[in-house]
């Protein structure tokens, strides 16, 4: 992705309250917010990374709601030796760059061979999410929901707070940083740094 943009959020108040999983503290501040970016940073103010994460990964656009999903399980740092979870991150990784319903449907298969308990599978599957259509190839589409790749991107982030290979370290807070990153236009490449300095200090 590029160093910087602008990007458009989606602010769809009804979804958020419905699909986001927010807490009631969440849904107060949702009420009160009037931009998508003021909801986030009150949320991060308060300390409620939570919800903060629940609801921007909803309010990013897809492209880049895939991308802190990748950005934030390429820091697993075993994951050379992960080869099928790997091979997920790097179809998730092609769709960004292309958005194409073809590497949207490489994702979904690459979902197939890994295992879903653990966070690269669910990038997979927000990229998966994220094209065109979730019907086998040759039948109609069948368009996913809006609120899937949002809802992928929040498990991938919630499994690597799980993540052995993190011995348990990373916070939602943690990513958080670089979701509000993406957010602001960024690429999400410093925060990601950050992020990873912090886990791996000492």
């Amino acid at each position: 992705m590029s160093a910087a943009a602008t990007i458009p959020l989606r602010f769809q108040r009804a979804e958020l309250e419905q699909k986001a999983d927010l807490t009631a503290e969440g849904l107060a501040a949702l009420a009160d917010a009037t931009r998508p970016d003021a909801l986030v940073g009150a949320l991060h103010a308060a300390g409620n990374a939570r919800d903060a994460v629940y609801a921007l990964s909803m309010i990013l656009p897809h492209r880049q709601t895939v991308w802190w999903a990748c950005l934030a399980a390429r820091l697993l740092p075993d994951l050379a030796h992960r080869p099928a979870d790997s091979a997920a991150l790097d179809a998730a990784e092609r769709w960004v760059q292309t958005v194409s319903a073809a590497d949207a449907e490489q994702a979904g298969a690459a979902t197939e061979t890994c295992d879903l308990g653990k966070a690269p599978g669910w990038a997979a599957m927000a990229a998966y999410w994220a094209g065109p259509s979730i019907a086998p190839r040759g039948q109609h589409m069948v368009a996913p929901a809006v609120h899937l790749p949002g809802a992928a991107t929040r498990t991938t982030l919630l499994m690597l707070t799980l993540e052995p290979s993190l011995a348990e370290r990373a916070t939602l807070a943690d990513w958080l940083e670089i979701g509000v990153a993406l957010m602001k236009g960024g690429n999400g490449r410093q925060a990601q740094a950050n992020v990873k300095t912090r886990l791996f200090a000492g």
